[in-house]
């Protein structure tokens, strides 16, 4: 709805302003679900209620957001969604609180500017528009212009809290050295597959593990569901044609290609202002003798050259190409245009002079009879009617499924819509409606699983929108030992050569402190890499992210020694980084310290800005509703 703060504030700013205090969103509510006992309001700051409707429709937002941008799946539990999205209301509403008592005000003058830049199509404010927009998120004006309004003082309060941040030069060099630093390596991996034993687990150890790890050997949980779908094609019968439209429109289509035909033509132009009678008398002379001449079969293109006063067409012969209406001052426009093809009109007069104009060609679209085009019309306005049938029936669809969230009854019956139900679906695979990974995701969420409620609306495509519910769930079963053996006689395998792996390059780092060399321990199963003056930018050049990582955690052990460190390698190997040099760099380029200084900075106006949150905070009033959040 309101999009200053992300539209104002882009970048790493923005995504942290995001982080910090979250959008704000419209406030229209919905009957309250609550009872009549305990408060209705999600939270109080500073005595300004943050209703428990607001609250509700928020997370509600703030789930179709994650679920959006994450291809379906939650990011976070239900609990901390509920929790981050009140914290984020209420920092909007501190930082709202903030602006206006420290007397950061709008003028009319900005807050109309403001509205008319949103809202503006080619530079020409659309009123219209505004006002649609506005009452489709069940707002007012004057809500919205107070909405906006205090928008734009918190952008205020941000950019003075953000905007007098500072790094030292000194900080900046020093900062520079190290990350410029680089490291000289060698790198022993020892291979797991290698330090696997030979023998097999026993039967016990395989009962054992499996007693241990179930939850890792069970035959997936499944899951049915109700639903009840809206459909662009379902909606398509309700749409009846009137005829007076593809009239209409049949009209307005021969009117646009008429104006759309194109005119080849020449002119010979003799200038006369008419501010002297006699340069109009003598002008008016020459142009009806040109015009005997060709009457008599002289050639346009040659009397042309030689007469006419333009300078953009004389060299040509006249020549102006194609013109279409709108093009041509209108008396050269209309005697062009109510001519016929190859004829020469007689002397016509414009603010520019006197012209003869010869129609070279003509080329129009031909229009096509009604009978072929009203199929086009048809569909053109069938389209535009079930778009709009559909826009109205998946906002009320998303109303009542919400303000109802125990059953689908209600929403069927209002909406005319049929309750149908899926086959068992497992998180991963489906068929039917449940063959869309998105639809499986948000079935098996918090919200539809465990709460028991119906899911927000769900586009399946542009066309398709689904509401489900819980039906039947089918928890997951153990699979039974034998089905498994195999497959844990394989995981204990990888584990022992682990273990084993882990223990030979612990051994190893012992021997190379106490003096030995790389190339006295070498043996079967150890790989040996040698890195020199590594960056920390050299990802792509280590085998492992990790083995980067962890070199630029280490130091030089003391009395500037060789120092070591083990690790474990996302291939499951492990690895043995010896770390010989620390390299620091010699001069720094004004370049990179450009960048260090902008990264600093950064980091700086968050930590500025999030200190600034948390002492407006500390000093206001809060009453959270917990039974809300949770």
């Amino acid at each position: 709805m309101l999009q200053a703060i992300n539209d104002k504030i882009k970048g790493w700013l923005g995504i942290v302003i995001v982080v910090l205090i979250g959008l704000p969103f419209a406030l229209w509510g919905i009957q309250s679900y609550l009872d009549d006992t305990g408060p209705r309001y999600a939270a109080k700051v500073n005595n300004i209620e943050i209703s428990a409707n607001e609250f509700e429709r928020t997370v509600s937002r703030q789930r179709q957001e994650l679920l959006r941008q994450y291809g379906g799946e939650m990011p976070v539990e239900e609990k901390a969604l509920r929790e981050q999205t009140l914290n984020q209301i209420i920092n909007q509403k501190l930082l709202e609180d903030f602006t206006y008592q420290n007397s950061y005000r709008i003028s009319d003058s900005v807050l109309s500017a403001k509205i008319k830049q949103q809202f503006s199509n080619e530079g020409i404010f659309d009123r219209e528009r505004f006002e649609m927009i506005v009452a489709s998120n069940g707002m007012t004006l004057p809500m919205y212009e107070a909405a906006l309004r205090s928008e734009l003082r918190v952008q205020q309060a941000q950019s003075a809290l953000t905007g007098t941040s500072f790094v030292t030069k000194s900080e900046v060099s020093k900062l520079a050295a190290i990350d410029e630093q680089t490291r000289d390596i060698k790198v022993l991996t020892f291979n797991i597959d290698h330090y696997a034993t030979s023998g097999t687990a026993t039967a016990e150890e395989i009962k054992e593990f499996y007693e241990s790890n179930r939850q890792r050997f069970l035959i997936p949980e499944k899951l049915k569901v109700d639903y009840v779908e809206i459909t662009s094609d379902s909606l398509a019968g309700q749409v009846e044609i009137d005829e007076q439209q593809i009239k209409d429109m049949y009209d307005e289509y021969v009117a646009t290609v008429g104006s759309r035909e194109q005119r080849m033509a020449s002119h010979i132009l003799i200038s006369a202002t008419g501010a002297e009678k006699d340069v109009d008398i003598v002008a008016r002379a020459l142009l009806d003798e040109l015009k005997q001449k060709l009457d008599n079969g002289a050639d346009f293109a040659t009397l042309a050259k030689e007469h006419s006063q333009d300078p953009g067409s004389a060299g040509d012969g006249g020549d102006l190409g194609w013109v279409s209406t709108g093009e041509m001052v209108k008396p050269f426009e209309q005697a062009l245009f109510d001519m016929e093809k190859g004829a020469v009109s007689d002397v016509v007069q414009s603010q520019f002079g006197y012209h003869i104009i010869k129609l070279v060609d003509i080329r129009s679209e031909e229009v096509q009879p009604i009978g072929i085009k009203r199929y086009e019309f048809e569909d053109e306005l069938k389209a535009d009617a079930v778009a709009s049938i559909f826009y109205d029936q998946s906002e009320r669809l998303a109303s009542i499924a919400y303000e109802n969230p125990d059953n689908l009854d209600v929403a069927a019956q209002e909406l005319g819509l049929e309750i149908k139900t899926s086959e068992y679906f497992g998180r991963f695979n489906g068929e039917g409606i449940a063959e869309d990974e998105k639809l499986r995701k948000i079935a098996f969420s918090n919200l539809v699983l465990e709460q028991a409620s119906n899911s927000d609306i769900i586009e399946l495509s542009p066309t398709h929108l689904v509401v489900v519910r819980m039906n039947e769930y089918v928890p997951a079963m153990p699979v039974p030992l034998e089905t498994v053996t195999s497959k844990i006689e394989n995981i204990l395998k990888v584990q022992n050569g682990h273990k084993q792996a882990m223990a030979a390059a612990l051994d190893v780092k012992t021997k190379l402190t106490a003096g030995e060399t790389i190339d006295s321990l070498k043996a079967e199963g150890i790989f040996v890499e040698s890195y020199t003056a590594l960056q920390r930018k050299d990802s792509a050049k280590v085998s492992d992210v990790s083995l980067l990582n962890s070199a630029f955690e280490m130091g030089m052990a003391a009395d500037n020694k060789t120092s070591y460190k083990v690790v474990d390698l996302t291939s499951g190997d492990v690895a043995l980084i010896v770390l010989s040099a620390i390299n620091n760099a010699e001069n720094v380029s004004e370049d990179r310290l450009a960048i260090v200084k902008a990264d600093a900075m950064r980091e700086n106006a968050i930590h500025d800005y999030s200190s600034a949150l948390r002492s407006i905070e500390n000093n206001a009033k809060i009453e959270r509703n917990i039974r809300d959040v949770e």
